[in-house]
């Protein structure tokens, strides 16, 4: 690490910055050991979030090489096998999803053209979540301007109709592409309506939108889920009857006949989760089991390579939660944040050359977590073992919408109810000052952990006020309808929405999340140490338990979306 002194618009900070390109000793693998420790972690974390695995993408030859490495160490630690056919593996059925250009929609007599006037947004499914929507004529009713929490419609006004909104508006007061907080809110906030359009296609770029995806092959939903369209301001106004400044909420419009199609391929290479077990010692007990978890796969590389250097200056500046749209600045970049990002960009230079970078690396997203597992279960593979089973699972296409997690609570490898709890470790190598102003050594969030069940959130508080340094617990992630939905968006609730208690463990977003400059130079090793020592503490108070942790909560229905 190198701290070195940015002189920015007149004051003097002290940023530290890692160099980008990694020393010999960061890439040579070495024996790791039973303790969790930096060095291990280290070792791992190049490893697996290395140029070579191309951001290991489920259902591509990088994830196969990442899960394959993970399946030799628990063969080479000793666990049990907890896949399918005592292998480490469970194959998911996993499919690339696009939209097919024979796609139609027409007002009237008028037709309009897939991509150009309409398209889905993300067609891409789970059990929660249909892939489709059925073809067929549909009432229409304006609802306002996207991410309006003023205007609600009565459920009677939007029940099986399909709801026009006007582009969100962003902080400068103008129309926005930013599209995914609108449209999830909508959806959430209209369940019962068919479908929710947003006009605000004609401000995409034409990388933007996401005509691609992936789903589960052959997956049918028997929910009532709202499905999402992008369309352009012609066919808005088509629809509505006019321009939809001049509408009121609650208008109705023309009918709109709808016929989206998809088309799906297989994936490059298996998509599988990797499953080991950690057997516990109480003959009474060993048949049930904490859940540990944490995601294998990260997304596909960049369509075009970026100045490396450029993008992490312009993102401390400009993007101090990466590419999350729930929460992008829409304004325009002023002339003292470009003297800033270039003070930044420079400053590295003063380190090495400049660097073109394709590769989403998922360091932190999350090479951390599934290093942190690796950890565990070495850890517990050599010590005594507790009385309660530990199931061990990095799960595969979270990335693509939670496909994995999804698929194994449907399909679980033990008795779905012999699984006790789960905890779900995601993005949690970074968490210092300079990657969030409110965080620092002790920072971590918690999330979840009292929703199903008050003996887990009381067991992770207590467990953590036992650690010789606790952490501070940010919990404010976790409150209802919260803009960053992050209980919705990571493994656990796939366990949770079947009603096992669960607690999510991560220590946050920063610039560098879902970009190219999320690498393993810029992860916190003790950080990532320290947090992987605590969720095996978690899972071992859980697990020499007495009695299981209560469900004293109402379950979610299964098949229902997430509300946060």
């Amino acid at each position: 690490m190198n701290t070195i002194p940015i002189v920015v618009t007149g004051t003097a900070l002290l940023v530290t910055i890692a160099s980008c390109a990694p020393r010999t000793s960061d890439l040579s693998p070495s024996r790791t050991v039973a303790d969790i420790t930096p060095a291990d972690v280290r070792s791992r974390i190049y490893l697996i979030a290395d140029d070579s695995m191309k951001g290991r993408e489920a259902g591509a030859q990088g994830n196969v090489v990442m899960t394959s490495y993970v399946a030799k160490e628990m063969e080479r630690l000793g666990l049990e096998p907890g896949g399918e056919n005592g292998t480490w593996f469970q194959t998911i059925p996993m499919v690339r999803r696009a939209t097919d250009s024979t796609s139609t929609m027409s007002v009237g007599s008028e037709s309009f053209t897939a991509f150009r006037d309409f398209i889905p947004i993300r067609p891409t499914s789970t059990v929660r979540y249909s892939p489709s929507l059925p073809a067929g004529t549909y009432n229409t009713v304006y609802g306002g301007r996207a991410g309006d929490s003023s205007v609600v419609l009565p459920p009677a006004d939007v029940a099986n109709r399909v709801i026009v909104f006007d582009a969100p508006l962003g902080a400068n007061g103008q129309p926005t592409s930013v599209y995914s907080t609108p449209s999830a809110q909508a959806i959430s906030k209209y369940p019962q309506a068919a479908a929710i359009m947003i006009a605000s296609l004609d401000l995409q770029s034409a990388n933007s939108v996401r005509s691609r995806g992936s789903g589960l092959a052959g997956q049918t939903v028997p929910v009532h889920t709202p499905f999402g369209m992008l369309i352009s301001s012609a066919a808005a106004a088509k629809i509505i009857g006019g321009m939809l400044a001049n509408a009121k909420p609650g208008a109705r419009g023309a009918d709109v006949k709808l016929d989206v199609r998809f088309s799906e391929r297989p994936v490059e290479a298996p998509a599988r989760n990797v499953i080991a077990i950690v057997r516990g010692s109480d003959p009474a007990l060993r048949d049930e089991y904490v859940a540990i978890g944490a995601h294998s796969d990260h997304i596909a590389n960049a369509s075009r390579a970026v100045d490396h250097d450029s993008l992490f200056a312009y993102n401390r500046v400009m993007r101090p939660n990466g590419s999350d749209p729930r929460v992008a600045r829409t304004t325009p970049i002023t002339p003292a944040e470009v003297a800033r990002v270039a003070a930044i960009r420079d400053s590295l230079r003063k380190l090495h050359a400049p660097r073109r970078d394709s590769i989403y690396n998922g360091a932190d997203d999350d090479g951390s977590g599934s290093v942190a597992l690796l950890e565990i279960a070495e850890n517990l593979a050599n010590r005594n073992r507790p009385r309660r089973s530990v199931l061990i699972v990095w799960h595969t296409g979270e990335e693509a919408g939670l496909l994995g997690s999804a698929w194994f609570t449907d399909h679980t490898t033990v008795p779905h109810d012999s699984i006790v709890a789960q905890i779900n470790m995601d993005m949690v190598g970074r968490g210092e000052k300079r990657d969030n102003p409110v965080a620092g050594p002790r920072y971590i969030q918690v999330m979840g952990s009292r929703r199903l069940s008050k003996d887990l959130g009381d067991l992770v508080d207590s467990v953590n006020a036992a650690r010789k340094e606790p952490y501070d617990i940010d919990y404010s992630f976790d409150a209802p309808r919260h803009v960053q939905n992050r209980y919705c968006r990571s493994d656990h609730y796939m366990y949770a929405r079947t009603g096992i208690p669960i607690a999510y463990i991560s220590r946050g977003y920063h610039p560098d999340y879902h970009m190219v400059t999320d690498e393993p130079q810029y992860i916190s090793f003790d950080g990532l140490a320290h947090v992987a020592e605590f969720v095996r503490d978690i899972a071992l108070a859980v697990a020499n338990r007495n009695d299981r942790v209560r469900v004293d909560k109402p379950k979610p229905d299964p098949l229902a979306p997430c509300q946060q």
